[in-house]
């Protein structure tokens, strides 16, 4: 992609977010905008950071039905699922424990304060109403915080624009599963809205694995609706709420005695996200506040054969953003934040009862970044400090350069940063738990180079990257009690390839090796295969029938047989499916897709089943 040196910061944002709000990011391509890296619409040409967009042309060409399937195919992450749909899902970004991600939908946290480890399960949610998915790798604590450890996940919800739009789709599919779905969406100059909601059900597989004699289909099902509203009384300020609901049901399977069973177990989940935000241009322009808060509360319950257990928690959050236009090629941001959390669980046994008492927590924080352009060079640069109340102050600083030659089409990326993770409340003041607990720590450089060949119609690159955790937060058994026992380490490549070698026809591919070590052990850390791969095909045969072909290849890894307390391999498996929209009419749109074609047999997580052979097919009417 090609930018003339002239289009420097303050140009950038006129181009991508537009004068007075007047353009969205849906105007500019998907994937040439980002907002996660900067906390602000930047060209990806322009961030020095490891970033993936799964746009919304990929979210519709693949038929995802939740924010799982569309992560399967981004290079450096793996995600791990424990069963069927609605099974618990981790994600492992470059050897990074999946509660070391930071979850956001538009900003707003959704990691659960009453988990163990203070993680987020994406397996709860869909993608009706979603824009894109950035991906951001490596250690994002500067702008972020805690939680971003590892690297982070900002879900972007759609902003209604121009006359009001919408659709509708239904599906069916193996084990008896419905999908229905159903968006609107609109604006002008005033207000815009975006509206949707969504109800999945299936009958499921047992979530422990058939191949061990457990036949018991463990069923799910959810609904949530969401709306995101925008308001611009006046050319220079713009407000915008989101509200987004969510509940499940689900069945699972427990393990005995370490080896995972039927055991007819089902629970319930519920969450609630409400955030508000106001947004002014200032001083021409130059000076860009925005001032916004947000409630997110979760709920499970848990009924057991092993036990009954609920988990309840609240997180509340105030941010105050300020961008700062100095000149053409200078742009500080700096912003302060007040946090508060709680959380409260149970768990109830044979008469047995372990209760974790509400506890709670507030931080306050504040950061700074600086992005400066000289010529080719865009560097970014920032620090940040963390109060906590419970274990004093932490800072975390990283810088981001790229050096974008356009003649040539090249683009050469770095990042250095630092991270740290909190201890969760569980972890501090639950039975288990220390006062003691220090947070993990990371630190992680990454260095890369993309190309651009025949005028973008093939893009190649590699990154290489390495991470460090230390004091990392597990359980002793010596102790029985959490403590900062744990380091490792990680390193690898990861290579993409995107290309349009003619007209009808795009490619996409990727590589990524990953090595770890868990420097107490020496062992690779469970779960991180070595080798993974994608591929995504996607032909236009005519202008109203196109066809999808994927392959996700994920390699041996790492899994502890809980029965015998030894780690055993677990194979790597090849996934192919394909998919499949026809335009009846202007209108009306037949989609099909065919997931796992060659009925393969595997597990992500040992003892926990998988989905074999299955097919689905549906329809969608726009308006």
């Amino acid at each position: 992609m090609k930018i003339k040196k002239q289009y420097m910061l303050a140009g950038w944002v006129m181009v991508a977010a537009g004068v007075a709000g007047a353009a969205t990011t849906n105007e500019v391509a998907q994937d040439k905008v980002v907002v996660t890296a900067t906390r602000v619409e930047m060209p990806r040409s322009a961030v020095g950071s490891s970033v993936t967009v799964v746009g919304r042309d990929q979210l519709t060409e693949r038929q995802c039905a939740s924010v799982v399937q569309a992560l399967r195919e981004v290079p450096g992450l793996t995600v791990v699922q424990s069963g069927g749909p609605g099974g618990t899902a981790a994600m492992l970004i470059r050897g990074a424990k999946s509660e070391q991600t930071l979850v956001l939908v538009d900003g707003v946290p959704l990691n659960d304060p009453a988990g163990f480890g203070r993680g987020a399960d994406l397996s709860q949610m869909p993608v009706e109403n979603i824009e894109r998915i950035e991906i951001l790798r490596g250690p994002q604590s500067t702008l972020y915080g805690a939680d971003a450890i590892g690297g982070v996940v900002n879900i972007i919800t759609k902003k209604g624009n121009g006359p009001a739009t919408g659709e509708v789709s239904a599906e069916a599919g193996s084990f008896n599963t419905f999908n229905e779905k159903a968006e609107m969406r609109g604006g002008n100059s005033r207000y815009n809205y975006s509206v949707g909601a969504s109800r999945q059900d299936s009958q499921g597989i047992s979530s422990a694995s058939e191949r061990n004699g457990n036949t018991e289909k463990d069923g799910y099902g959810r609904s949530e609706a969401s709306a995101r509203l925008g308001w611009t009384p006046v050319e220079e300020f713009e407000a915008t709420g989101l509200v987004r609901w969510n509940q499940s049901r689900y069945d699972y399977d427990s393990a005995v005695n370490g080896v995972m069973m039927d055991t007819d177990d089902r629970g319930e989940a519920e969450s609630l996200l409400l955030y508000g935000e106001g947004k002014a241009r200032l001083l021409d322009g130059l000076w860009r506040p925005r001032l916004g808060g947000s409630w997110v509360s979760q709920r499970r319950e848990d009924t057991s054969s092993l036990g009954n257990s609920t988990f309840d928690s609240l997180l509340q959050k105030l941010e105050l953003q300020n961008d700062l236009y100095l000149g053409k090629a200078n742009l500080v941001t700096a912003g302060f934040e007040v946090q508060q959390e709680a959380a409260e669980s149970t768990y109830e046994a044979m008469g047995y009862v372990d209760r974790f008492d509400r506890k709670t927590a507030r931080h306050q924080s504040a950061y700074a970044q600086d992005i400066v352009t000289t010529g080719p060079l865009t560097t970014t640069v920032g620090g940040r400090v963390d109060s906590y109340d419970e274990f004093g102050t932490e800072t975390t600083w990283r810088v981001a350069p790229v050096y974008d030659i356009a003649a040539t089409g090249t683009r050469l990326r770095g990042s250095y940063g630092t991270g740290f993770k909190a201890p969760s409340l569980f972890q501090l003041y639950s039975i288990y738990g220390s006062r003691d607990l220090k947070p993990e720590t990371s630190q992680g450089w990454d260095a890369g180079v993309e190309q651009d060949i025949m005028a973008g119609a093939l893009t190649v690159g590699v990154t290489y990257f390495e991470n460090q955790f230390d004091d990392m937060i597990d359980y002793d058994f010596v102790t029985a009690t959490y403590g900062n026992v744990s380091q490792a380490g990680a390193r690898g490549v990861e290579t993409f390839v995107t290309a349009k070698p003619v007209k009808d026809l795009s490619v996409r591919a990727s590589y990524t090796y990953t090595d770890t070590e868990d420097k107490t052990t020496g062992a690779e850390l469970l779960w991180r295969p070595r080798n993974k791969a994608a591929l995504d095909m996607s032909y236009a045969f005519t202008s109203k029938f196109r066809g999808t072909v994927g392959l996700v290849y994920v390699g041996e890894r790492q899994d502890e047989d809980f029965s015998t307390y030894q780690n055993i391999t677990l194979d790597g498996y090849t996934l192919v499916n394909l998919y499949a929209s026809y335009d009846v009419y202007k209108n009306v749109t037949l989609f099909a897709r065919l997931e796992n074609l060659f009925d393969e047999q595997y597990e992500e997580v040992l003892g926990y089943g998988t989905l074999g052979r299955a097919g689905y097919g549906g329809v969608k009417v726009t308006f």
